[in-house]
C-alpha cells in the first residue's frame, strides 16, 4: 500500500492472494498508482524489505527521494543502480535528518491498525478474486471515513466526480 503521511489516505494498493509472491514484486504497481495520483511526490518511505537496489533506483529515477531502512551489512556498491548510492550517502552524510524523515513511515503501521481495528483482520471470502475484492473494499471504506474526518476537522471539501457514477 501507498499511504499519505498527512491525511493517512491510501494512495495505491496491490493485492495478491498468493502468499508465495513477495511484497517487493508488488511494490511497482502500488508505487506507480501513487505516483499517478500524486505527481509531485517528494519522498517514499518504507521498511527494510524495500531496501533493494532496483527499488531505490526505480524510485529515484522518477525524481523522488527513497527512504528505505537498509540492512546492517549493506555496502555502497551500487551495482549499476545509482539510486542506491544516493540513498545510502544521504544516510551516511546526516543520519539524524535521514532517520527523522524515515520515522514518518510508522504512519503506515497506524493505517494498517486502523483498518484492522475497524473492519477485522480475517478475510472471510474463500475464492481469490473475492479475497482481493474484500481487501480493496476495506481500504476504500477506510479512505471514505478519512475523507469525512478531513472534511469536518480541516474544512477541506473533497472533489467527488459528478459524471460516470
Amino acid at each position: 500500500m501507498g499511504i499519505g503521511v498527512k491525511y493517512k489516505l491510501i494512495s495505491g494498493i496491490s493485492v495478491c492472494p498468493d502468499h508465495s509472491i513477495g511484497e517487493t514484486t508488488m511494490f511497482p504497481e502500488a508505487y506507480f498508482q501513487t505516483l499517478q495520483r500524486y505527481p509531485n511526490l517528494e519522498k517514499v518511505l518504507g521498511d527494510g524489505i524495500y531496501s533493494a537496489r532496483w527499488i531505490t533506483d526505480m524510485v529515484s529515477k522518477s525524481n523522488v527521494t527513497p527512504y528505505f531502512l537498509p540492512k546492517s551489512n549493506v555496502t555502497f556498491q551500487s551495482k549499476g543502480f545509482a539510486g542506491w548510492y544516493d540513498m545510502l550517502f544521504s544516510l551516511w552524510k546526516d543520519p539524524q535528518l535521514w532517520l527523522e524523515q524515515y520515522h514518518m513511515r510508522s504512519i503506515s503501521e497506524t493505517v494498517n491498525s486502523m483498518v484492522k481495528c475497524r473492519f477485522g483482520a480475517t478475510i472471510r471470502k474463500r475464492l481469490d478474486p473475492r479475497k482481493a475484492t474484500e481487501t480493496k473494499l476495506k481500504l476504500v471504506a477506510h479512505d471514505i471515513r478519512r475523507i469525512g474526518y478531513i472534511e469536518i476537522l480541516d474544512g477541506i471539501a473533497p472533489h467527488w466526480p459528478t459524471k460516470g457514477i
